[in-house]
């Protein structure tokens, strides 16, 4: 009785506390842990009834009156943290303060989970312990951040044979994503490769983008500078299915968008034909014409108030970047901030040789448009090929068209039966006409509707400057906007780059001196020294 009154009450402690630690890090052995947290419970209990007499006398002397100073001091900061902690679990907000927004997912994947039109199931088959899974559950926690819709479970294939049999799993680190009975599937554990599996199982049907052919345009399975494979790779990624077109006997029926990259002779008339039937009935075209070039589409640009100007954009400013004055650069102040291709878009693009795009004064009936992407105040149409061949280029009022000028734009036009669109006959200032409302706001009927975007430049969207800035990320905006994917218009999910820091001899050796050397020996002398002075006393 003696040794459980005097050490009964410390002895308990410790097993009440080695009770709690062994169930969070041990949880398989909890009825363990229990009845060791149990046992050290009751062994409190008894050392203090035992000794309660003594128990009696601290609690009313001064220590016991301080102790319970402390005590309540205790319990008023364990209230303040939990009431804290709770407010921050209902009302919480996350802040990523890295350079590259490392730790933050992008736009785009933002407004996918924000648009969920259902209930997805992921199933990651990952083994604990697995290298990257640590980051999967990370970014994980991000997505189910933005999407109460989203659900995640962990399965790890060598204890679950059955669930790698019922999904028939071949490789570890596949993650399946299942929603309304569709499934897609990825072996990638990056945002980009989620968030096109999340997009593939929430899309009903696949649109198709056909690339006309036949008249010298980029080619999609031409991996050089000059083709266009990037771009097909990106819009696989997105679902979309590409195909070649050639038009011999009219624009596919399945044709979600036509792409017209860079043709360099004329389309026939029975194929321009072919082009107009196809937006009269609602069709959506991305039209890329580069600077000397007539593939013979002006008769279909100017039904949408359009015309490429026959000129070379000249912009000074670029020469600022270390640039040339005939590939303009185009910043966040010269995209339409309104229309949803280019609304928030802060990334630069750049195009190698581009025309000027007019925009009708007077719109035709039904049409609107918008000036996606403008050059600076610095820049000019020039319409001497000659100097712009020569390099030595200069502006000639009343020949060359001032700027800023227009490089990309899109425009609308309802169809069907005539009903009156507010935005018909809308006049614009200075020949670069802009519609009142942003186009891309309009409710969506993608058969009452025809929808344009022209480029004065088709080397932006090839192999050698797809990667550049954002010349990427607008083209992928435009198909979508026209494919009326809206949750695809936004910035993609951009790779993290790693950031190398290069020092020079003197650098490296200036850091191993005070680092390596002097840092160590002066822990290691000052330790010495207070054992000597230490060993006097």
């Amino acid at each position: 009785m003696r040794i459980l009154r005097d050490y009964g009450a410390g002895t308990g402690a410790l097993l009440l506390v080695l009770g709690f630690i062994l169930t969070t890090v041990v949880p398989e052995r909890r009825s363990l842990a229990i009845s060791i947290a149990l046992f050290g419970l009751t062994l409190i209990v008894s050392g203090l009834v035992l000794d309660r007499k003594r128990v009696a006398l601290i609690l009313k002397g001064r220590r016991g009156r301080s102790a319970g100073a402390s005590a309540g001091y205790i319990l008023v900061v364990t209230a303040i943290v939990v009431l804290v902690n709770f407010i921050a679990g209902r009302h919480h907000a996350r802040y990523d303060v890295t350079e590259n927004k490392a730790f933050s997912l992008s736009p785009q994947t933002i407004r996918v989970l924000e648009t969920l039109p259902g209930e997805v199931r992921a199933t990651a088959f990952h083994r604990e312990g697995e290298p990257g899974r640590g980051r999967l559950e990370e970014l994980v926690e991000e997505y189910r951040y933005h999407s109460d819709k989203l659900t995640w479970r962990f399965v790890d294939p060598d204890k679950n044979p059955g669930e790698v049999g019922r999904f028939e799993i071949r490789d570890y680190g596949t993650i399946v994503f299942e929603s309304a009975g569709r499934e897609s599937r990825t072996t990638t554990a990056d945002e980009e490769s989620l968030t096109n599996a999340l997009i593939k199982v929430t899309r009903e049907d696949q649109l198709v983008a056909y690339v006309t052919t036949g008249h010298g345009e980029r080619s999609l399975e031409e991996r050089e500078r000059s083709g266009l494979s990037l771009l097909a790779e990106a819009l696989l990624k997105q679902d979309y299915r590409v195909a070649p077109a050639a038009l011999t006997s009219g624009v596919p029926e399945d044709a979600g968008v036509l792409v017209i990259a860079g043709p360099d002779r004329p389309f026939l008339p029975e194929q321009i034909g072919m082009v107009n039937d196809y937006l009269n009935a609602g069709g959506r075209a991305l039209v890329l014409i580069d600077p000397g070039t007539d593939p013979g589409l002006a008769g279909i640009l100017s039904a949408f108030g359009l015309a490429v100007r026959e000129d070379v954009v000249i912009d000074k400013v670029s020469q600022i970047f270390g640039g040339d004055a005939r590939m303009p650069v185009i910043d966040a102040a010269g995209y339409d901030p309104l229309h949803a291709v280019t609304r928030g878009f802060k990334y630069q693009t750049l195009y190698p040789m581009v025309s000027s795009i007019r925009i009708a004064e007077t719109l035709p009936e039904r049409v609107s448009v918008s000036r996606l992407a403008r050059t600076s105040d610095a820049s000019w149409g020039e319409a001497n090929v000659s100097e712009v061949e020569s390099g030595s280029i200069t502006y000639d009022e009343g020949v060359d068209t001032r700027g800023p000028v227009v490089v990309a734009a899109a425009a609308s036009r309802r169809i069907g039966d005539g009903a009156d669109d507010p935005e018909g006959g809308d006049t614009a200032a200075e020949g670069d006409g802009v519609s009142g409302d942003d186009a891309g706001d309009r409710p969506s009927d993608v058969r009452r509707e025809a929808r344009l975007v022209l480029f004065g430049d088709s080397d932006f969207v090839t192999n050698g400057y797809f990667n550049m800035t954002g010349n990427g990320d607008l083209a992928l905006n435009a198909i979508a906007w026209l494919a009326e994917r809206e949750e695809l218009v936004s910035i993609r999910p951009q790779p993290s780059q790693p950031h190398l820091v290069v020092l020079t001899s003197d650098q490296i050796r200036y850091y191993f001196l005070t680092i390596v050397v002097l840092m160590p020996v002066s822990i290691a002398a000052a330790g010495i020294a207070v054992w000597i002075r230490r060993r006097r006393l």
